[in-house]
C-alpha cells in the first residue's frame, strides 16, 4: 500500500511537468504566431478592422473651396511660370488713323450746279425738218432713225444750249461733229457745222457761238448716258 502511494505520487509529478511543459510550448508557439501576423500586417500594409465608424470629411464652403484652388493655381504659376505674375497683359488699343488734311496751297474743287433743262435754248433760229425717231427717207425711201433733230436754219450761228466741257472735235469727208459735256451723263452733239471757234477741252457758256452751219442745215441732238433723248421734249 505504502508503495502504491510513492507510486502514485511519482507519477503525479511526473504529469505535472509533462503539463506544464505542453503549456509552456502551446503559448510560446501562439505568441510567435501573433507577432508573425502583426508583422506580416504591417509590411503588406494590410487594412485593419475598426470598428470604430469612418471619420467624414468636413464640408467647405465655395469661397473657401475657390480660394483654395486660387493659392494653389497661384503657386503653380510662381514655381513654373514666374513670367506671368511679373506684369500684367495690357491689351494694345490702336486707333485709326486720322484722315489726311488738305493742305493750304490745294485748292478745293468748286460745286457745280445740276443740270437743268429749264432754260434750255435752241442751238440755232430755224424750223425742224427731220424730227426724232424713224423716218422715211425722201430719196432713197427707206426707214431710218434719226438719233436728233434737223433743223433749216435762218442765221447761220450756231450756239450752245447749256454750259458744258467740250469733249471730242471729229471731221469727216462729209461733215464735222462737236460734242459737249454737261454733266450729270448728259452730252449734246453738233454736226453738219463750220468755222469751229472751240477746242476739246475748252469750258464753254450757255449760248456762247461755236461754229456756222453748213449749207444751211444743222444737227443737233441730247445723249443721256450714251444713248439718245428726244430734244423736242425740252426745246422751248
Amino acid at each position: 500500500m505504502r508503495r502504491f502511494q510513492q507510486y502514485k505520487n511519482r507519477f503525479g509529478q511526473w504529469w505535472r511537468r509533462i503539463s506544464w511543459s505542453s503549456f509552456f510550448r502551446f503559448a510560446g508557439v501562439a505568441v510567435a504566431a501573433l507577432i508573425v501576423g502583426v508583422s506580416a500586417g504591417v509590411y503588406f500594409d494590410l487594412p485593419v478592422m475598426d470598428s470604430a465608424p469612418s471619420i467624414v470629411p468636413p464640408y467647405l464652403e465655395e469661397e473657401v473651396l475657390a480660394a483654395v484652388v486660387r493659392d494653389q493655381v497661384h503657386r503653380v504659376l510662381e514655381e513654373s511660370y514666374p513670367w506671368v505674375l511679373e506684369e500684367p497683359i495690357v491689351p494694345a488699343v490702336v486707333e485709326p488713323p486720322a484722315p489726311p488734311m488738305p493742305t493750304p496751297d490745294e485748292p478745293r474743287p468748286e460745286a457745280k450746279e445740276a443740270v437743268s433743262f429749264d432754260h434750255l435754248i435752241w442751238p440755232a433760229k430755224g424750223e425742224i425738218t427731220t424730227p426724232f425717231g424713224w423716218y422715211r427717207h425722201p430719196v432713197y425711201n427707206d426707214w431710218r432713225f434719226n438719233s436728233g433733230v434737223e433743223l433749216s436754219v435762218e442765221d447761220d450761228q450756231v450756239r450752245t444750249v447749256l454750259p458744258g466741257k467740250v469733249i471730242s472735235v471729229t471731221s469727216s469727208d462729209l461733215e464735222t461733229e462737236l460734242v459737249i459735256d454737261h454733266g450729270g451723263g448728259w452730252q449734246s452733239r453738233y454736226r453738219s457745222i463750220e468755222g469751229l471757234t472751240v477746242v476739246p477741252g475748252q469750258e464753254v457758256k450757255q449760248n456762247q457761238t461755236i461754229g456756222r452751219a453748213a449749207d444751211g442745215v444743222v444737227y443737233f441732238g441730247l445723249l443721256h448716258d450714251g444713248e439718245p433723248v428726244n430734244p423736242q421734249a425740252f426745246l422751248r
